[in-house]
């Protein structure tokens, strides 16, 4: 807003410069008006401008001011009139001794309970004495079959429940490996060509595939077992009952393979060979 005033002020001073020029070049200068309009028609419109020109600039000056200042003024009036932000309330600042305060340790949680196994059931058992050869007599003899049908055989002899003992673990599953996971393959004796020569020289040919002229693929799936031989032939894939037939038949009649070898030891390997049924 004080940039506002100073431009008004410099105009305004200005103007008030322009209009007391009383020098003879100023179009304005009274005498001059009289000596330029002494034989001429002063009613001409130009004579009473030049006359009145002093008075409607300012008039015209007081009206600009004017309405600035209610431009202005108005909003800067309004601001200081409406209603005021209220004072932020004085903070006090209070000094406070920490000695005087102790810090609140938190409870420790009380300890869970103590859980105490159930008893054990007392088994009972027999001592096992290893029989010796010897020529004095024996105080205690070994149980019989009988007793330990009916207890367990243990280093000492003691009552109480007949407990049964548990099962023996089932027996462990042998891994069967693909073959591309084994170290040594599995391999057919004189080579893959000699076993497609065996099969080839063993299959006979089923009378109804060949009367209806059926050829094709028949992909067998077996394991070399770790001796060698063939088992758990099936078919992955297969082309008609006959020639699916055969297939089996002709891999299940293979003599033993080398078995495959995963460190140094003969592993399972499981095995897909593709037997060609083809006219000729």
């Amino acid at each position: 807003m004080t940039t506002y005033v100073i431009l008004v002020a410099v105009l305004i001073g200005l103007s008030i410069l322009l209009t007391f020029d009383t020098t003879w070049m100023s179009l304005l200068q009274g005498t001059r008006n009289e000596l330029v309009f002494a034989e001429r028609n002063k009613e001409y419109g130009a004579f009473d401008l030049r006359q009145s020109y002093t008075s409607r600039l300012g008039m015209a000056m007081v009206a600009a001011i004017a309405f600035f200042a209610v431009v202005v003024g108005t909003p800067y009036a309004i601001s200081k009139l409406g209603d005021k932000a209220p004072a932020p309330d004085k903070v006090k600042i209070v000094e406070v001794n920490l000695d005087l305060f102790e810090e609140d340790q938190p409870e420790e949680p009380p300890p869970p309970p103590e859980v105490i196994p159930p008893p054990q059931p007392q088994i009972e058992t027999v001592q096992f004495t290893a029989v010796e050869a010897s020529d004095e007599p024996v105080e205690a003899p070994p149980p019989t079959q009988e007793d330990l049908k009916e207890t367990t055989a243990s280093t000492t002899t003691q009552e109480g429940e007949k407990i049964d003992a548990p099962p023996p673990p089932p027996p462990v599953e042998e891994v069967t490996y693909d073959l591309a996971a084994v170290q040594e393959q599995p391999e057919f004796s004189g080579g893959m060509a000699q076993m497609y020569s065996y099969l080839k020289k063993n299959i006979k040919y089923p009378d109804m595939e060949f009367d209806a002229g059926i050829q094709g693929k028949v992909y067998v799936e077996f394991v070399v077992e770790k001796d060698g031989s063939v088992e758990d032939v099936s078919i992955r894939r297969g082309v008609s009952p006959g020639l699916d037939k055969e297939a089996l038949r002709a891999v299940k009649s293979m003599p033993k393979w080398t078995p495959g070898k995963m460190n140094g030891k003969a592993v399972k390997v499981r095995f897909t060979i593709p037997v060609d049924f083809k006219l000729q």
